[in-house]
């Protein structure tokens, strides 16, 4: 039986490592493309995921919010995959997905409300929580899906340029790519509760 007392959240996360990233080796690009199935160029892997999210890829029904909580249009996304070229360079770009229960959301907000939410609310907060300062130096987007057995949004986000306050106080790119489990309870728990304070 299917609780509706709580959000019951399911939080997955990724990473891309910046393409100038010491770090990154051979071995992980391969085993990034492989995992995102994408083109074996890394640059591309950011290309294919505007055409994920606008439906090019998968046939699915959602719609793609970006950060000012407008729907993406045809010609904004291909303005992105552009960005992202350019971004992925210096960025690290991650990417997530967190999963509902479709009863106790059906219950406590309509979908509307949840992506205005999402993409207004808990994801800047989150931002700030990993430690980033503006969060309109961020590129992120959300893509909420409805069509399986939890509602589930589909993120992404990467720096447009240096905003990560480092221990020295200064702004810089984030090198770790991992967000650390204290950053994922956050938006699973703290960010998500956020949103059902009504």
């Amino acid at each position: 039986m299917i609780s509706t007392t709580s959000p019951k959240v399911v939080l997955k996360t990724q990473f891309h490592l910046a393409l100038n990233n010491k770090k990154i080796s051979d071995k992980m690009i391969t085993n990034i493309n492989g995992m995102f199935d994408y083109y074996a160029n890394p640059i591309k892997q950011a290309e294919n995921m505007f055409d994920y999210y606008d439906g090019t890829l998968k046939n699915k029904k959602f719609n793609l919010v970006l950060e000012d909580g407008s729907y993406a249009t045809k010609k904004e996304i291909d303005k992105r995959n552009t960005d992202y070229q350019k971004y992925l360079k210096k960025s690290n770009l991650w990417k997530g997905i967190v999963s509902f229960n479709n009863d106790y959301i059906d219950a406590n907000i309509s979908l509307e409300d949840l992506e205005k939410k999402m993409i207004n609310e808990i994801l800047p907060r989150f931002f700030k929580e990993c430690g980033f300062k503006n969060t309109s130096n961020m590129s992120y987007q959300v893509a909420l899906h409805t069509d399986t057995d939890n509602y589930h949004f589909h993120f992404s986000f990467i720096e447009k340029k240096p905003n990560y306050v480092t221990k020295q106080n200064k702004l810089s790119y984030r090198t770790k790519g991992q967000l650390s489990q204290r950053e994922m309870n956050y938006l699973k728990e703290s960010g998500i509760e956020y949103a059902f304070s009504f």
